[in-house]
């Protein structure tokens, strides 16, 4: 979270999960790393050296971390936090999670939102599906939403009825089926802005 809705402005506030929260342990994983279509199965060690070294960059730029913490009910899916929820202008709106798999993620970062004092604007509903991963801001009122495996038709209407007044423009991206529905490219693993009119794609 920033005081701006930019990808590319100062980094004030972040929600993250964990890989000890997400991943638990080795048993854990190697229960659900196939199931979820990982390439291979994560090290639990190597993961949570990682992590610690982002998050110190994080902490070095001033931002402040909130964590997600543990719960039963999500899986190793859930370290990708940015999917089941989407900052708005007014709080966070809720995504319904186009991967079945990770369909309790956004009522789990709920609690955890409340707990905050971070304000729900609302959810995305079925049989509309909308995935973090495929919404980019641009600059404070204008969004590109992907629309594809994860995000559907149905999930952007909401988002969009959702957003109200608070934006002028949603640009609606077609995402490519790549290797189809089982291991797909979010519209932000095709994009990433790095400035103002700039953006490695």
């Amino acid at each position: 979270m920033s005081d701006s809705l930019s990808e590319i402005d100062r980094l004030t506030r972040v929600l993250v999960k964990h890989p000890r929260e997400a991943f638990v342990d080795a048993g854990t994983i190697a229960a659900q790393w196939t199931r979820l279509n990982f390439a291979a199965a994560p090290s639990l060690p190597k993961a949570i050296d990682e992590y610690e070294a982002f998050l110190e960059i994080i902490r070095t730029a001033g931002a402040r971390i909130d964590f997600l913490p543990r719960d039963e009910q999500t899986n190793l899916d859930s370290l990708y936090a940015r999917d089941a929820s989407v900052v708005c202008a007014h709080g966070v709106i809720l995504c319904r999670m186009g991967k079945r798999l990770r369909a309790t993620e956004p009522s789990s970062q709920e609690a955890t939102f409340r707990r905050l004092g971070i304000p729900v604007v609302g959810a995305i509903a079925e049989p509309g599906c909308l995935e973090g991963g495929d919404v980019v801001w641009v600059d404070d009122r204008t969004v590109a939403v992907g629309r594809g495996y994860r995000t559907n038709d149905e999930g952007i209407r909401q988002f969009r009825a959702l957003l109200a007044d608070s934006i002028d423009e949603l640009i609606l991206v077609p995402l490519p089926h790549w290797r189809g529905p089982g291991d797909v490219l979010h519209l932000m693993s095709l994009i990433s802005p790095v400035d103002d009119n700039l953006a490695v794609v």
